[in-house]
């Protein structure tokens, strides 16, 4: 794990998505760090105000796709702007891409506005790896994009707002986040959406694709490096582990540390809208800048995942 938290000097910070499974482990990490902590959601996901409970910040209910909502917010000059406030999932933008570009794109330039004219130290932006598309890994920043869902288009584009905008940003590229804060359901991530299939009366766990693999990033390691994000200031910079991780030994970790069979799991072909077979991070520059890279074992990642999902009853039949 890349320690550090946010810089021990008190700051205001704000967070888009503060609510959220990852922006709510940064909102906790920057709180104990001693900032004063500003959070912007819209409460889109159901277990939001769980995810907070116990974190010393200012909760403010704005949606970014609502320019108006904005006024909401305390008027201060924000040592940091961390944007993590997104319509999440390739699957879920195939069905519904306005939704996308109206809170990734249209929603990221009304951030952008809203900290250009009360004042931003850094703006830091939560990229996402479906940028890279169907590229041969590992995938480094400079490489051409290839992006080929409308999730991944709408997040290469606020990448591209970021960028041409007069404030100091710093843009990483997120891979695969997962940990605990993450529950099963509809269009969220595959790993939860494992546990909950093991623990199923008839336990059935489907992938897509024989060969395929991504880089599994544990949260509070992406937390580390967005605490410390001055060291990305002036760049794009990947978070992951680097390491390439086949689905299939994944699953059967899940099955096993689930207490399911390893007959369970069933091998289906890509979706139709799915390009991308393999994923993984270049991360020379993530090291090169913040002096090493995510290592929270993939094992240790997984079962702190299933003792929080456990420990809020989220594997139960119907609990999504």
């Amino acid at each position: 794990m890349i320690v550090g938290e946010a810089q021990v000097q008190t700051q205001t910070v704000l967070v888009t998505g503060g609510a959220g499974f990852i922006g709510s482990r940064l909102v906790h990490a920057l709180a104990r760090a001693g900032q004063r902590v500003v959070i912007a959601d819209n409460l889109s996901a159901k277990r939001s105000l769980d995810l907070l409970a116990g974190a010393r910040c200012e909760f403010f209910h704005v949606d970014v796709r609502c320019p108006e909502d904005f006024a909401a917010l305390p008027r201060v000059h924000y040592d940091r702007v961390y944007h993590l406030a997104a319509s999440f999932a390739n699957a879920r933008s195939v069905d519904l891409p306005v939704a996308d570009w109206r809170t990734n794109v249209e929603g990221t330039r009304h951030t952008l506005d809203f900290a250009r004219e009360v004042g931003c130290g850094l703006f830091v932006y939560a990229g996402s790896s479906s940028c890279y598309g169907s590229l041969t890994p590992p995938f480094a920043e400079d490489d051409a994009m290839r992006p080929a869902t409308p999730y991944a288009r709408s997040k290469l584009e606020g990448e591209g707002l970021v960028a041409a905008s007069e404030l100091r940003c710093a843009i990483f590229r997120l891979f695969n986040v997962y940990g605990p804060g993450d529950w099963p359901g509809p269009y969220r991530n595959a790993i939860p959406n494992m546990f909950f299939a093991a623990r199923q009366p008839a336990p059935c766990i489907e992938l897509f694709g024989e060969q395929s693999t991504r880089d599994f990033t544990y949260v509070d390691d992406v937390v580390g490096v967005l605490s410390r994000a001055e060291l990305g200031a002036g760049a794009t910079t990947n978070i992951g582990a680097g390491r390439e991780v086949a689905i299939a030994a994944l699953a059967e970790k899940i099955a096993a540390l689930a207490g399911a069979p390893a007959s369970c799991i069933h091998t289906q072909g890509l979706r139709e809208w799915d390009t991308i077979s393999r994923r993984c991070a270049d991360v020379r520059r993530l090291r090169a800048r913040f002096g090493g890279v995510p290592d929270t074992p993939l094992d240790r990642g997984l079962a702190q995942t299933l003792a929080w999902l456990d420990e809020h009853a989220l594997l139960a039949a119907g609990a999504p």
